[in-house]
């Protein structure tokens, strides 16, 4: 299974989070010359808003011409790009999840409570 994989059926924020931090941690290790855009390396990563502009980063310079498409470098952060958007659905995806169990639980309590009153009153 691949990290993007694991993203895809992360359980909680903090899980993608320690994920792409793995991740980033990986990607500085194995770039010793440093070829790698200082934003796809830096650590911490601060939330779903420096995400976001790291996902526009990377694809700016995917949008780049690019004489070698064999370039490693530009590979790698062609996976860096989906790693982190991938994340990034994710993490959107569970915010969803959590307002509608949060309204389903309003809603439902209220339901009960309307309940109580009306078999109060009758």
């Amino acid at each position: 299974m691949m990290i993007i994989d694991v993203i895809r059926e992360a359980s909680d924020e903090y899980e993608i989070f320690f994920l792409l931090t793995a991740y980033v941690e990986a990607v500085r290790y194995c770039d010793k010359l440093k070829n790698q855009p200082e934003y796809m390396r830096l650590l911490p990563l601060a939330g779903t808003i420096d995400l976001e502009v790291r996902i526009d980063k990377l694809k700016s310079e995917l949008a780049r011409p690019s004489h070698d498409p064999g370039d490693k470098d530009r590979l790698i952060v062609r996976e860096a790009a989906d790693i982190f958007d991938t994340a990034l659905h994710r993490l959107h995806a569970l915010q969803e999840e959590k307002s509608m169990k949060s309204q389903y639980v309003e809603n439902a309590g209220g339901q009960r409570r309307t309940g109580v009153r009306q078999s109060a009153v009758s």
